[in-house]
């Protein structure tokens, strides 16, 4: 018998609780169980479990190799887990992070086609409204619409992130068009707020991305809240395109100071370095990329106004 075997006995007597159950559990009987145990003990010059004739337990050394032999065991378990999805098809489970508002309204439409595509990937999906990208650990892939500050990160870039004034027809009938940044002070302005704090607009402005000064008397920490109150007239938003691409396409929304949007923000697919990228991320990334166009529908919608 190995090492291995070893492992698997030892903790199977563990969790059953006792040599009759872990034999059952692994087609032995009692008496083999015993032995195997004694045997393991002896080459290992120490005592793993106090037995009495009603119960049997781990020694204080026996609990601490415990806890070493599970970690062992749950290693051989991943990267055996992980060979399985390197190969030539993609399987396993695929482990998603995207904001909330692009994953909610973009995301979750191309998830379908993927499953049906590929049935033996799982997905797990989680849509935050600030994704902490704190451990490589915790995602397979992740959609980010910030700028990038992991260095360690591969990443890939979707389609630029365009960030539009947008306005009603209505609102513009009423109020004007602004045609420069300094008319946006005649405007009631939508601010979005991140913490409580109010988000500034960002304009380029002789060929630099600055702050600009507006006032407005609403601010939501929403998306989509602001989109709709755009909608309905109240005043001008500044938003990502994917946030208001079907009230482009359909004119409730009018892009506004195109030439004066800042061009240095990118929607990017990051997803942690490997020497082997597994079938079912490069899977994912592509079906993403294939899906959503070049360029991407959403932009497609704004673009068609310049």
């Amino acid at each position: 018998m190995d090492r291995f075997d070893d492992l698997v006995v030892f903790i199977e007597v563990v969790d059953s609780g006792s040599l009759t159950a872990a034999g059952e559990h692994l087609g032995l009987s009692a008496s083999a169980v015993s032995r195997r145990i004694s045997q393991f003990e002896e080459r290992l010059g120490t005592s793993l479990f106090s037995r009495t004739t009603r119960r049997i337990a781990l020694t204080e050394v026996g609990a601490a190799f415990c806890h070493r032999a599970r970690t062992i065991l749950a290693a051989l378990d991943e990267a055996e887990r992980s060979v399985g999805e390197m190969g030539d098809e993609p399987r396993g489970t695929l482990r998603l992070m995207a904001p909330v508002h692009f994953g909610q309204r973009h995301v979750s439409a191309v998830l379908p086609a993927f499953l049906a595509r590929f049935p033996k990937v799982a997905l797990d999906v989680q849509f935050h409204a600030r994704p902490a990208m704190t451990s490589e650990n915790a995602f397979d892939v992740a959609i980010r619409a910030d700028r990038l500050t992991e260095s360690t990160l591969i990443a890939r870039r979707l389609a630029p992130l365009r960030i539009c004034v947008l306005g009603s027809p209505e609102y513009l009938t009423r109020r004007g068009i602004p045609r420069v940044p300094s008319d946006l002070d005649r405007h009631e302005c939508l601010y979005r707020t991140l913490g409580g704090t109010r988000v500034p607009w960002e304009l380029s402005i002789g060929g630099a991305t600055a702050n600009v000064g507006t006032t407005g008397s609403f601010q939501s920490d929403d998306l989509d809240v602001l989109r709709d109150m755009a909608c309905s007239g109240f005043g001008l938003a500044q938003l990502p395109a994917f946030i208001a691409d079907e009230e482009l396409r359909s004119g409730a929304l009018v892009p506004l100071l195109d030439e004066f949007a800042s061009r240095d923000h990118s929607l990017h697919i990051v997803y942690p370095p490997a020497r082997h990228l597994a079938p079912k991320v490069r899977a994912f990334v592509d079906h993403l990329v294939e899906t959503m166009g070049k360029p991407t529908y959403w932009d497609s919608a704004m673009l068609a106004y310049t």
